[in-house]
């Protein structure tokens, strides 16, 4: 049996309490962690060691570079903005959550925190880099060519391996298929659990912060009331991109209130960004009715066009 690696958390705080602190709650969770006083120093040690680091941990306000600052250097670097990026603040207005979220920050832990909602959260974006990870070995030459005879599709997917499946290999098509696999994944991720199997937000929040969520997941994807839903994935290729619908069977949800960034409180919580995170890696999303149905566009790479 394969052992998991253990996860590595870079830890930006001038605070030395505090960053002892933090540091101390992500090592009892399981986590490496390094820390820095500095943002130029902790900058420096993403740059020279970018396949050893996993998770950044940052404080917003920092004398020598600002938190904000240092994620937007941190998401316009090829090598380090797949990092999940916790952004630490004492101010969590919605201004100033939304300039994080639009600088590529999808978790926030408010200031003073609790530790198993920093421990909920580390493992939240533990997942995320699980995730991409997947969907990346999923990512295979023979794939691609394979992919790109296709015109129009049809999928049935009812759990998440097969939905990375899925996702990997359209995002084969696209033009940066990175970003198009996690956006993906994220949609259909979406359909999954809140769609099909009715998990609502604080129930999954409660689930990740007990630690029980990937139980839960399992017990009801063999539920007979639950388990039998498939999410339905039609694809339809056209001049420059790929049409891509998905549609699960469950009652729907407000999915108004995630689009247009109305609910803040979110970003402080493990869960409720994925949504956010499709909007910005794929074209024209929009949910349909109820939220059972949504719509997107995928740029096609320039051979295919």
């Amino acid at each position: 049996m394969k052992t998991q690696r253990r996860r590595t958390v870079v830890a930006i705080d001038d605070d030395e309490i505090n960053l002892t602190i933090l540091s101390k709650c992500a090592k009892d969770a399981g986590f490496t962690v390094e820390s820095f006083e500095s943002s130029l120093a902790g900058w420096e040690h993403l740059r020279n060691h970018p396949r050893e680091v996993d998770i950044v941990l940052l404080d917003k306000m920092m004398p020598d570079m600002s938190g904000i600052e240092l994620l937007k250097k941190i998401k316009m670097d090829r090598s380090v903005q797949h990092m999940p990026v916790i952004m630490q603040t004492g101010d969590a207005g919605v201004n100033q959550m939304r300039e994080g979220l639009e600088s590529g920050a999808y978790y926030y832990l408010t200031k003073p925190f609790h530790p198993e909602i920093l421990t909920a959260i580390l493992h939240s974006a533990a997942s995320e880099c699980a995730m991409r990870e997947q969907l990346l070995s999923q990512m295979s030459e023979s794939q691609s060519r394979f992919v790109n005879l296709m015109h129009e599709g049809s999928f049935v997917i009812r759990t998440h391996q097969e939905a990375i499946l899925l996702a990997a290999s359209l995002s084969q098509m696209a033009l940066y298929p990175e970003f198009v696999a996690i956006g993906l994944m994220e949609l259909i991720t979406n359909a999954i659990e809140h769609g099909n199997l009715e998990f609502g937000f604080e129930e999954k929040k409660k689930l990740l912060c007990d630690n029980s969520w990937a139980n839960a997941l399992s017990n009801r994807l063999s539920d007979a009331e639950y388990g039998w839903r498939n999410v339905h994935v039609l694809t339809l290729r056209k001049s420059g991109g790929l049409q891509i619908v998905i549609k699960d069977q469950g009652k729907g949800f407000d999915w108004q209130r995630y689009v247009h960034n109305d609910a803040p409180g979110t970003l402080s919580d493990p869960n409720g960004r994925g949504i956010s995170k499709a909007m910005v890696m794929l074209d024209d999303l929009q949910y349909i009715g109820n939220g059972s149905e949504v719509h997107c566009h995928i740029p096609l790479g320039s051979l295919l066009n």
